[in-house]
């Protein structure tokens, strides 16, 4: 047993993916098994958002059947653990697996310590592993000669498990070839144990999730007085006009919603509204259109909820784009000059970008599968806490980020290009609302052979989130890894955040944004748009690894709804620009 100490480990982001419990790791030369994270900092988030933000993570195992039950423990109020490393005490760790190869003849030994029978005493580690999709992990049985008790292994170019081969090293008598891949788990009963590589993803993939939650609760509060998600979602569908939903007043629409959402019946909080316009004492913004209970209708319930997310990721102020003589910045306001002209933001088909200087993100892992194949077609294995809760394992940061959000009346026609819509909307708010009542955004690991609006809009969203991170990476100098997105695909907007907080990369993004916004939005329009591998990728979906692809966590999605095709050709959203 041994204990990693932070300076080995280079820093707290690599080890929230990297070193977690059940997880082998290369560390000094060898393969180890992350035990535990020793003492770690609890950190303090909304239980109840937390709460939903992890059961739409776990939905994905649940509607195939592989969550495990878990789904159902966190529904039923199941303890929640939400844990950050401790740095100054860092993890412990085991070798593992146990077994040794000899440097000098491939002798296979259960002891590093012992000289081996060649003579030579350089060991080096079995670097194979057995797993199963329960979450079993075990190390490989290895037979011996039933004459010399004695085995030895080849050595393969490759890192195919069929390629070994298990041979006595006195009588040269053939044990075994591969690793009888297939037999019964030992942790489960069940068959289908499997073998490779212990860092292979099919040994162990961690899953993780982001949502925007601020280290301060009274941000929540503020908000939640101000109306809550309902106050945010009248915010958003009007435009954003205010800095925050705070700042500014609601319609009538989202007064009576909210008046309803603390329990007053409807026809009381009505009342109430009239009575408040009446008296002339409070002024209510225009409404959009909407009917009082619809704001408050299930179908807008994951609007309300981005609405929210966006509201809290602004609470602390923003600079925007199409502002260039002054704005607002963590409380304090100062004359700047224009960071990017109106003219590319219009070419580009976004209604504004915004810098965020202090984005509260939570980047959290609450559990890992094992197995090829699709994620989700393996069992979701998810981390114990105490008195049979969940834990999980999470960052909580301030960070810096970019805002985009897509003008509605231009994907309103991209739409009825497509022929998913009908008449364009005559006005922005109008397309706001239309789009909120008309997209339904599909679960990540839903398939549509027929697109759909909501396909369609997760798709052209994504695809230029990472389109964006792409381009971001090169005017920033920023590692493409470095960057993260977080969709909110009900507004039409996307978030760009620096998942570092190093030194290096804090900064970058306001640099871009202060100096290069308009050569950003030139290359997001002009940059090649072709793959270097077409016209294969092309006819297999626009997206691969060479031209869209991002790794996890920079991308939550799992590269799906990702399309070149949505944004440039005849059809594309760039189409006309």
């Amino acid at each position: 047993m041994g204990r990693a100490e932070m300076r080995e480990l280079r820093g707290a982001s690599q080890i929230l993916y990297g070193f977690l419990p059940e997880q082998t790791v290369d560390l000094k030369g060898g393969v180890w098994k992350v035990d535990k994270w020793l003492d770690p900092v609890r950190l303090h988030v909304d239980p109840d958002a937390l709460r939903r933000r992890l059961l739409s993570s776990i939905d994905l195992w649940r509607h195939v059947g592989s969550d495990g039950g878990t789904y159902a423990e966190v529904e039923g109020g199941c303890e929640l653990e939400l844990l950050s490393l401790n740095v100054e005490r860092g993890l412990e760790v085991k070798r593992y697996p146990k077994i040794w190869v000899c440097k000098s003849c491939r002798r296979i030994g259960g002891n590093e310590e012992a000289r081996c029978r060649c003579g030579a005493n350089v060991w080096g580690q079995f670097h194979f592993i057995g797993f199963h999709s329960c979450g079993w992990l075990g190390e490989p049985w290895i037979p011996r000669c039933p004459e010399h008790s004695e085995a030895m292994v080849n050595a393969p170019s490759s890192s195919n498990v069929g390629d070994l081969v298990f041979t006595c090293p006195v009588c040269r008598r053939e044990l075994m070839r591969g690793l009888r891949a297939g037999r019964k788990c030992p942790g489960c009963g069940k068959q289908g144990v499997s073998y490779n590589v212990h860092r292979a993803a099919s040994v162990y993939m961690p899953h993780s999730f982001t949502m925007v939650n601020p280290p301060r609760p009274d941000q929540v509060r503020e908000l939640t007085a101000a109306g809550g998600a309902v106050r945010c979602l009248d915010w958003a569908l009007t435009g954003m006009v205010e800095d925050r939903p705070v700042d500014g007043v609601q319609t009538m629409a989202a007064f009576v919603a909210t008046l309803m959402s603390q329990g007053l019946p409807e026809t009381a909080a009505r009342a109430a509204a009239e009575a408040a316009a009446g008296s002339g004492g409070y002024d209510f913004a225009s409404d959009v259109a909407l009917g009082d209970t619809d704001l408050l209708g299930p179908r807008f319930e994951r609007a309300r909820e981005e609405a929210f997310d966006i509201a809290l990721a602004v609470h602390n102020g923003r600079r925007r784009a199409r502002n260039p003589t002054t704005f607002t910045m963590s409380g304090s306001e100062r004359a700047v000059r224009p960071p990017t002209s109106t003219d590319g933001l219009d070419r580009t088909g976004l209604t504004d970008i915004d810098l965020v200087d202090r984005f509260p993100v939570l980047r959290a892992v609450f559990g890992y599968t094992r197995g090829s194949g699709q994620a989700t077609s393996n069992r979701l294995v998810m981390y114990r806490g105490r008195r049979g809760g969940r834990r999980i394992y999470g960052d909580l940061s301030e960070t810096e980020a970019l805002y985009f959000r897509l003008d509605p009346l231009k994907t309103c026609e991209w739409l009825r290009a497509r022929g998913l819509l009908g008449a364009t909307p005559g006005s922005q708010s109008e397309a706001r609302r239309l789009l909120v009542e008309e997209v339904t955004i599909p679960r990540r690991t839903d398939e549509f052979p027929t697109p759909t609006i909501g396909s369609s809009v997760l798709t052209l969203v994504h695809t230029l989130s990472h389109r964006t991170i792409r381009q971001l990476s090169v005017l920033s100098g920023i590692d493409r890894e470095s960057l993260a997105e977080y969709l909110v695909p009900h507004h039409l907007g996307y978030f760009v955040y620096a998942a570092s907080r190093s030194d290096f990369v804090m900064g970058g993004l306001q640099a871009v944004f202060e100096s290069d916004l308009d050569l950003l939005l030139d290359r997001l329009l002009n940059a090649e748009s072709r793959c270097p591998l077409d016209p294969g990728c092309s006819r297999g979906g626009s997206a691969c690894p060479a031209c869209l692809h991002l790794g996890e966590p920079s991308c939550t999605h799992y590269n799906r709804f990702l399309d070149r095709r949505t944004l440039f050709g005849s059809s594309g959203f760039f189409a006309a620009r």
